[in-house]
């Protein structure tokens, strides 16, 4: 049946008009819903999918996580785990919380009994009250120091960095708590490993000659091996799950975790060059300007003015003394970059450009 428009009235027509306004309208309601109805099955399988997967996460981290020692569980709470970027003076803090002012680079010693330390020429009864009972080392920046453990382990610790320690070594392991920079010279005992951990990573060693730098205010963490052999673990935090990385280490090998990558990386570079600094020198080889001016400014306490043409990736290699002063360590800066270096010794600032 056709419709002759010519034959119907202008009322008809508008009426039917109408309908046609009010079948779109109820087309467009319709599909407005089915819509709307799709939206709400996506999003609620978004959300089922989240639940699952934060279910899942709680799950695996409760079944992979591992108790704290008393060391990890005392370095929680423990304010030497922060920044000492106001910390005047190097300070030895016993397990009573008493302090003791120590001198730059002098060395912290202590007897196999773990009841005495020396600082220096002064001899301190320790007193330690329980296996639990653990000291702590603080070193601002521009200072150093050493520490000789109740093992016969040596330990250099660097500018701005903080090390907690057992009185004596109990149990079946050794092992000690840094934030910032330390090399070790580890005392062997192969039926007692010794454990370097950090906020990021463990290592593990039975006897050798290592740096670890473990900075919060770095972007990486790193570990160098001159001698023996290291076992570095991991724990690298996902979305999903949760993965232990290890890496074993030979000499002359060096293990990079980038922290917000989340990545760990091993390479061979030289290795001597890192542990300069406990001889008194900082040495480097092909490091970046940007690399080199951020250790520059932990070992002297000092902030770099950096120019805006400045070529913060280019490479450079050479050493300084660490006790030079700011003009001698401006003209050497000058010397290997070919930059300009200005100082300001009020203020601790080098302007290079």
């Amino acid at each position: 049946m056709q419709i002759n428009f010519n034959n119907i009235s202008n009322d008809e027509k508008d009426s039917l008009k109408n309908q046609i306004r009010l079948g779109l309208i109820e087309l467009e309601q319709k599909e407005s819903r089915r819509r709307k109805k799709k939206r709400l099955l996506a999003f609620a399988a978004a959300a089922s999918v989240a639940l699952l997967a934060a279910l899942f996460m709680n799950q695996n981290s409760s079944e992979s996580a591992k108790p704290l020692t008393a060391l990890e569980q005392f370095a929680q709470t423990s304010k030497s785990t922060e920044s000492n970027l106001d910390l005047e003076n190097i300070s030895l803090v016993l397990q009573d919380q008493k302090t003791i002012t120590v001198q730059d680079s002098t060395v912290i010693s202590y007897e196999k009994n773990g009841e005495k330390v020396t600082v220096g020429q002064q001899a301190i009864n320790t007193n330690p009250t329980s296996v639990s009972a653990f000291n702590t080392v603080r070193v601002p920046y521009g200072k150093k120091t050493q520490i000789v453990l109740t093992d016969g382990t040596t330990v250099w610790l660097n500018s701005g960095s903080s090390l907690i320690y057992p009185t004596q070594f109990y149990g079946s392991i050794r092992e000690v708590y840094l934030t910032g920079e330390a090399a070790f010279d580890v005392a062997h005992n192969k039926a007692k490993p010794f454990f370097v951990k950090t906020k990021e990573c463990n290592v593990r060693v039975l006897g050798t000659v290592f740096n670890v730098s473990s900075y919060p205010e770095d972007e990486t963490v790193q570990t160098a091996l001159l001698q023996g052999k290291v076992r570095i673990t991991y724990n690298k935090k996902g979305i999903l799950n949760n993965q232990e990385l290890q890496e074993d280490l030979t000499p002359g090998m060096i293990a990079t975790i980038n922290k917000d990558q989340k990545q760990l990386k091993v390479e061979r570079k030289d290795v001597a060059s890192i542990l300069s600094w406990r001889e008194g020198y900082f040495t480097f080889k092909s490091q970046s300007l940007n690399s080199i001016l951020s250790k520059l400014s932990k070992y002297y306490k000092i902030e770099f003015i950096k120019g805006a043409g400045l070529n913060l990736d280019a490479n450079y290699s050479g050493s300084f003394a660490l006790n030079e002063n700011l003009n001698s360590l401006a003209n050497t800066l000058s010397s290997i970059t070919n930059n300009s270096c200005t100082v300001n010794a009020n203020q601790r600032t080098i302007t290079i450009k």
